[in-house]
């Protein structure tokens, strides 16, 4: 107990030693107040020691003073310590008569001296390092307080990071994630641990991880942009970045890995990767020029219709500088209007030349608009249209225009233009002169007052007839102008249409005929004085040269009329058509009356396009079985009078006849040409003509355009002047002709060679200067088939089958809405379309039971191959054919069509009548 109670006091003692070694360092004046009140107390704990033990001698018990002293305040404060010990020391020996003059003194003195120093030096040493190792111990008490606050931050943000962190070994296998890991995975924190990265990486990315985890070792960590796979297969992708970790003795222990989702970022990136894609495809197939500039506005993107236009590669033409391709003309005004444009912000368009790679100038009329972020503009979009065509074409129109004036001034007549309202719009310089008015909005009301009064109301009551038929007008009125008087004017206009067939008015010219009128009164007078003293014969004569005249003068408005009568055609089935619904309808009498009156007038216009279609040898030829031996003597008359009697005329006709099959009329038409021919190419000293039939066979290549076979040979000949053979190469072309002015129009072996033609025949000429010509026309025998008929619809009364489906083919919008207005107040249901790969089109989608269709049509497909292709692929469909347009074209696609035709213009009754025996 004793000895426990010994070793608490030692512990306490040293604690206290070790409590006061480590009292914080005092200032000089501390340290020597230290000094001296542990010297001095040293000095009086002896003293009063010697009091009561008087044997106590020497300077030793006071070193512990000394000691306490260096502990508690440092060196300083154990030297002053030691002083005042050793003062107060000797002060007491003194007293007690042992003085320091004694050997003992001295080496006690000294003693203490060397003790004491040592002690001080010591015990400060001893207080340095106790406040070193309370300063290290305060330190690494801070240090394990900073350590734990770190470690638990560093645990806070492992936990609660908007980045997956995961903690791998040197295997690449995982000892820790967080949540935010497990969740980009699809797993939790605790079923990762033990997993590879092979095991939740996308096997294309294995390898890239491997090689990332690698360089990670090595010291170049980086990032990977990587797929995961979930366990439900879903694939993300994360940005994935590797360090690698050591120990505090720098050993690698594992890898410390971070993973960032970017799914929704490679999404986005797809997108926009598909979207320029997309734009650039579309770029590339639009035929107009597209580029896009960067900030700087420099190219940044150029479509191929850019890159064809500049020639060169895609690079050439994206770095190449537009500016150096302007035209020098427009070179300051387009980059002014650049500027401009660009400056202002918002889209602007350009028109200006640029010089394409094959060296020609192009019109390029461009559009651009600017490219906003933010509100900021970043570059331009543009696209660049070649309206080079368009400028020619204005160019043109207002050189048309221009020529248009210059000719419509400079003709001796009125001419004038009015409006759809009867209103004049425009008049030549000489009309403006003639009513004296500068402004076309006064010339009508000038007209009008300058008309002479009797002649006004006839006059406006013949224009507003032709006006509201929208037909020819012409009339004749007496104007009273104030400076020429009393004047004749003809006046004839035509209506105006545009290409969509809507009337604009009527164009027309007024000729001041004054003279004319004058002279035609003493014309008259001295006709009345001719006619009593012509004789009977040159009556006739006169006669018979008026009637070939007029027939030269009908061959050639036949051939320019012929274009004509096709659409002409069209419109009378449009006016039959719908006329015969009003006659169907229950109105009134006087309608009934006025739609029998059109009705009539329509089918006037029928049998006109008949006769001009036969002018221009476009109308369908009616062959029948003809004998032309008995054909050319019922003729022979006639021919004998056309040559004369001073022209030897001769027939040989062959045996038993020569029996073809062709149009009469047009036969007879076409030899009395070639006899009348025949005679003006003999002299006035006469000839010999002479027309011979015979039967003869072909050789390939024989005649031109003629396939080898037997053919029936008409053969006209004379012993005239002869031709060369470029005129022989040319006596077939339209008003080609070797006879002098007003001998001919050049017509007569064109509608000779045009009727062959059409008869599935054809022409042959030999000819030698100074000794004759021979014509042969070539025509098949009866036994071989000829050109196409028309088929006329039937006239007999035919079963009524009405009702069914029906596609109706026809390219003109007017013909088909009334033929589809017939065709549904018959009973039929019918669908129409404009063109036949539409008709095959719907074919495919819906039954027909019959198809109506037009021959002739746009897109390449006529309505004869339509037929074809829907008869062999539809069998059970019945198909019947109509067109307007008769001729060789109609004519040779008709000549193996089993199917009915029906020509236009049709009533309803024999369209509705053709339907029901196609159904048949």
């Amino acid at each position: 107990m004793a000895k426990s109670g010994g070793l608490g006091m030692l512990e306490a003692a040293d604690a206290l030693v070790v409590r006061v070694a480590r009292m914080p360092r005092p200032s000089m004046a501390g340290a020597l107040l230290i000094g001296l009140s542990l010297g001095s107390a040293g000095v009086g704990l002896r003293f009063l020691l010697s009091l009561y033990y008087a044997e106590i001698t020497g300077f030793m018990i006071l070193l512990p003073w000394v000691i306490l002293a260096a502990l508690a305040g440092g060196r300083l404060a154990g030297v002053a310590a030691a002083i005042t010990s050793l003062a107060g020391g000797w002060a007491v020996v003194t007293l007690q008569a042992a003085g320091p003059t004694s050997r003992l003194g001295e080496v006690a003195t000294v003693n203490f001296i060397i003790v004491s120093l040592f002690s001080v030096l010591v015990a400060g040493a001893l207080r340095r390092a106790l406040a070193r190792l309370s300063e290290a111990e305060a330190a690494r008490g801070l240090s394990d307080q900073q350590a734990l606050q770190t470690a638990a931050q560093m645990r806070a943000m492992f936990e609660q990071s908007s980045a997956g962190i995961a903690r791998l070994d040197l295997d690449g296998v995982i000892q820790e994630a967080n949540q935010c890991f497990a969740e980009l995975l699809g797993l939790t924190p605790e079923s990762m641990v033990g997993l590879r990265t092979a095991d939740v990486s996308h096997p294309d990315d294995v390898e890239p991880t491997r090689r990332m985890l690698q360089e990670a070792l090595n010291g170049r960590g980086g990032d990977l942009e990587k797929r995961y796979i979930r366990p439900d297969g879903q694939i993300v992708w994360a940005l994935t970045s590797v360090r690698a970790m050591r120990d505090a003795e720098g050993q690698l222990t594992g890898y410390l890995a971070a993973a960032v989702d970017i799914t929704s970022a490679k999404a986005s990136e797809a997108a926009l990767r598909e979207s320029e894609t997309r734009f650039r495809d579309i770029a590339d197939t639009a035929p107009v020029l597209v580029w896009v500039t960067a900030e700087d506005r420099s190219r940044a993107f150029v479509n191929q219709a850019y890159v064809a236009f500049d020639g060169g590669t895609y690079d050439h033409a994206l770095n190449r500088d537009w500016r150096e391709i302007l035209h020098p003309d427009d070179q300051a005004r387009i980059l002014e209007e650049s500027l401009a444009g660009e400056a202002s912000q918002t889209p602007f368009s350009m028109e200006g030349r640029y010089l394409r790679h094959d060296g020609q100038y192009r019109w390029l009329r461009s559009f651009s608009r600017p490219r906003l972020r933010d509100g900021r503009v970043i570059g331009f979009v543009g696209v660049a249209f070649d309206v080079t065509e368009a400028r020619l074409a204005q160019d043109r129109l207002a050189e048309s225009e221009a020529r248009f004036r210059t000719v419509a001034d400079s003709a001796p007549a009125l001419i004038w233009m009015s409006d759809d309202a009867a209103q004049l719009v425009f008049a030549n310089k000489r009309f403006r002169t003639f009513l004296n008015v500068r402004s076309e909005r006064r010339m009508s009301d000038a007209w009008r007052r300058m008309v002479h009064p009797d002649d006004e109301v006839v006059f406006e009551a013949a224009f507003m007839r032709a006006f509201e038929a929208r037909d020819r007008f012409e009339a004749l009125a007496r104007v009273n102008h104030p400076v020429l008087g009393l004047r004749w004017l003809r006046t004839e206009g035509v209506p105006r249409f545009d290409s969509a067939g809507v009337f604009q008015g009527y164009v027309g010219a007024s000729l001041d005929i004054t003279e004319t009128k004058k002279a035609e009164e003493d014309l008259k007078r001295i006709n009345e004085l001719l006619e009593e003293r012509v004789s009977a014969a040159l009556v006739d004569k006169a006669q018979a040269e008026a009637d070939l005249m007029h027939a030269q003068k009908m061959e050639a408005v036949g051939r320019l009329t012929g274009g004509v009568a096709h659409d002409f055609n069209n419109l009378l089935t449009v006016v039959i058509g719908a006329l015969d619904i009003i006659l169907r309808s229950d109105d009134a009498a006087k309608r009934q009356r006025l739609g029998e009156a059109a009705l009539s007038a329509a089918r006037r216009g029928e049998r006109l396009t008949h006769q001009l279609l036969a002018f221009s040898r476009r109308q369908a030829l009616r062959p029948e079985p003809t004998d032309l031996n008995s054909l050319i003597r019922e003729g022979e008359p006639l021919l004998r009078r056309a040559v004369g009697e001073a022209v030897e005329f001769k027939l040989k006709l062959k045996r038993g006849g020569a029996r073809v099959s062709v149009d009469a009329a047009q036969f007879e038409a076409a030899l009395l040409n070639l006899v009348v021919n025949a005679r003006d190419a003999l002299d006035e000293r006469g000839g010999r003509v002479s027309v011979q039939t015979m039967a003869c066979q072909i050789r390939a290549d024989e005649v031109r355009e003629l396939p080898a076979g037997d053919y029936v040979c008409v053969t006209v000949s004379d012993d005239g002047a002869g031709m060369s053979a470029d005129i022989i190469g040319r006596v077939f072309e339209p008003f080609f002709t070797t006879k002098s002015v007003g001998k001919g129009t050049g017509l007569g072996l064109s509608q000779v060679y045009g009727f062959a033609r059409q008869s599935g025949g054809g022409v042959q000429i030999s000819s030698t200067p100074g000794r004759g010509t021979e014509i042969r026309l070539y025509l098949p025998p009866l036994t071989t088939r000829p050109a196409s008929e028309a088929v006329a619809a039937p006239a007999e009364a035919a079963p009524t089958r009405t009702g069914g489906r029906l596609l109706l083919v026809e390219d003109d919008p007017a013909v088909a809405s009334v033929a589809a207005d017939i065709l549904t107040s018959g009973g039929w249901t019918v669908t129409a379309v404009e063109s036949a790969q539409a008709a095959l089109d719907r074919l495919q989608r819906t039954q027909f039971d019959l198809m109506l269709t037009d021959i002739v049509m746009p897109g390449g497909m006529t309505g004869v191959d339509l037929a074809r292709k829907a008869s062999d692929t539809w069998p059970a469909l019945r198909i019947v054919l109509t067109s307007g347009y008769v001729g060789e074209d109609v004519d040779r696609a008709l000549a193996d069509a089993p199917w009915p035709f029906l020509s236009k213009p049709y009533s309803a009754e024999n369209l509705l009548r053709v339907l029901d025996l196609a159904r048949l």
